[in-house]
């Protein structure tokens, strides 16, 4: 992990405060601690990077996190952090600051050819059904081509009447994606699936939890499959590949090791002929500036990565990208 001199380096704990906590079939997700890294070279520039564990999706704690950075810190910065948040701030860090050394914004310093804006998902969240339906139309009036709804925590009678009336909400022309983290039963899986088809489903991720249950489920798949959780190591996209267990693998930065990693995995999956969507952890303002700008730089447009999640953070820990019509606008600005 070669990257510029490094002559000072801070690292600071905050709180990332959302409005209502993202019900999920693993339980809500809330409030959380998660770590900034901010590394200087001689001439002052400032790069950032972002740790923010979260239980089930990653391994380690934000302690953990913190000790490993910390170890890279004392040990003279040779080998990166062993743990995939700690080394994904330590790598967006070193990026970001090399890109300020540079004078170009990160997308630009990763490849000058990048687009500096592009459209992003919404994550549509609600306490009912209507709440979430309102939310949904909400996104689209302010120009989202693609709504994102978490599935798996009620029954799937429930959720098939609230992703029904999603669609007849946003109309037919608005994508809606849908996360299961892995809740379905496999063998009711595809009956649910053949029933979903008509309301147009851009794709699901992680239907099934496991990668032989989804490979099971995406043969028998009428609506494209995504690995999400399956697929946040090296290893289990690995495995997802050669299973064969989905048409697109969903990869977050901040889970898989950081920029450097997250771009190596996406070259894996295109060449074996998947597709990649780009999406944060419900990250800070850092973690998810960084998700778009190697968005961006991989030209990982489309499908729309799933970046649009700054809105539900009430009190964040930076400066997340603007986001307009729908659209993040990327600039050499955005962090703490």
């Amino acid at each position: 992990m070669n990257g510029p001199e490094v002559m000072g380096a801070r690292l600071v704990r905050r709180t990332l405060r959302l409005h209502r906590p993202v019900v999920t079939a693993h339980g809500p997700v809330g409030d959380r601690e998660v770590l900034l890294l901010g590394l200087s070279d001689a001439e002052g520039n400032i790069g950032w990077g972002e740790a923010a564990p979260l239980p089930v999706f990653t391994p380690e704690t934000v302690d953990e996190a913190g000790q490993a950075i910390l170890d890279w810190l004392d040990d003279d910065r040779i080998q990166p952090p062993a743990t995939p948040t700690a080394r994904a701030a330590v790598d967006g860090a070193l990026l970001h600051l090399a890109a300020r050394a540079a004078g170009l914004p990160l997308h630009q310093h990763l490849d000058p050819h990048s687009p500096s804006s592009f459209a992003v998902s919404a994550l549509v969240t609600g306490d009912s059904p209507e709440e979430l339906v309102a939310t949904a139309r909400t996104a689209v009036d302010a120009g989202h081509r693609t709504v994102k709804v978490k599935v798996g925590a009620l029954s799937f009678e429930v959720d098939l009447a609230l992703v029904a009336a999603l669609r007849d909400a946003v109309g037919p022309e608005v994508a809606i994606r849908l996360d299961a983290n892995g809740a379905w039963d496999p063998d009711e899986a595809p009956g649910y699936l053949e029933r979903l088809a008509g309301l147009g489903i851009e794709f699901v991720e992680d239907p099934v939890a496991g990668v032989e249950a989804l490979a099971a489920v995406r043969t028998a798949s009428p609506v494209p499959i995504a690995a999400d959780e399956t697929a946040t190591s090296p290893e289990g996209v690995a495995a997802v590949l050669e299973a064969g267990a989905a048409d697109i693998v969903v990869l977050k930065p901040s889970a898989v090791g950081g920029i450097v990693v997250a771009a190596e995995l996406a070259a894996i999956a295109r060449d074996a002929g998947l597709g990649v969507v780009v999406t944060s952890l419900l990250d800070g303002a850092v973690g998810v500036s960084h998700a778009a700008h190697l968005a961006s730089a991989i030209g990982a447009l489309h499908p729309a990565p799933g970046l649009g999640t700054s809105a539900l953070v009430a009190e964040d820990v930076g400066t997340p990208p603007r986001l307009e019509g729908g659209f993040l606008l990327l600039s050499g600005e955005d962090g703490p």
